[in-house]
């Protein structure tokens, strides 16, 4: 496996799963946006972003994924690439606040997450619901339903865990 440096700001970003596909410019906004970039110069910003946007495809890491009728080249990390493969260089900029970027993505994905497991468990619950209004209104078909609500049932356990785990991944952290 051939290994890449890069910024520790940048490797955050790139693996955030906020950003499935993006284009050099998008990339640049994003990277400028975060507290270590902002000092930086938009100029100096979209170099640095294209020097290793360049690295990253020369490597096999960055795939184009762009469409015909676009006009603007858009990309996607590759399915090889992975934390495994990076060498975690020095920050951009340093700064005096104790949060990096990393940490505040951290956070900021677990939140993320926690939202959307929440967002599951209420759509497992109004599921579960209406397996029993179903069951009680069709009894001819109590036994076929009972199978989908167990699954349900089961879906629903395995969410409370994975938001109890989030809660307090976000509480420690």
């Amino acid at each position: 496996m051939v290994k890449i440096r890069l910024r520790p700001e940048l490797l955050a970003l790139l693996t955030s799963g906020k950003i499935e596909t993006f284009s050099a410019a998008e990339l640049t906004v994003a990277y400028t946006q975060l507290p270590n970039g902002k000092e930086l110069t938009k100029q100096a910003a979209k170099q640095f972003i294209l020097r290793n946007l360049k690295r990253l495809e020369t490597k096999g890491y960055l795939e184009d994924v762009t469409t015909p009728a676009s006009s603007t080249t858009r990309y996607r990390l590759a399915s090889n690439f992975n934390r495994s493969c990076v060498i975690v260089g020095k920050p951009h900029l340093s700064t005096n606040d104790e949060n990096t970027p990393a940490t505040v993505n951290f956070e900021a994905n677990l939140r993320d997450k926690l939202k959307n497991q929440k967002q599951e468990l209420g759509s497992i619950i109004g599921e579960i619901e209406e397996y029993e209004l179903i069951s009680n209104e069709i009894p001819l078909e109590r036994d076929y339903i009972q199978g989908l609500y167990n699954k349900a049932r089961d879906r629903y356990s395995k969410t409370i865990g994975r938001i109890r785990a989030l809660e307090s991944l976000i509480s420690h952290h």
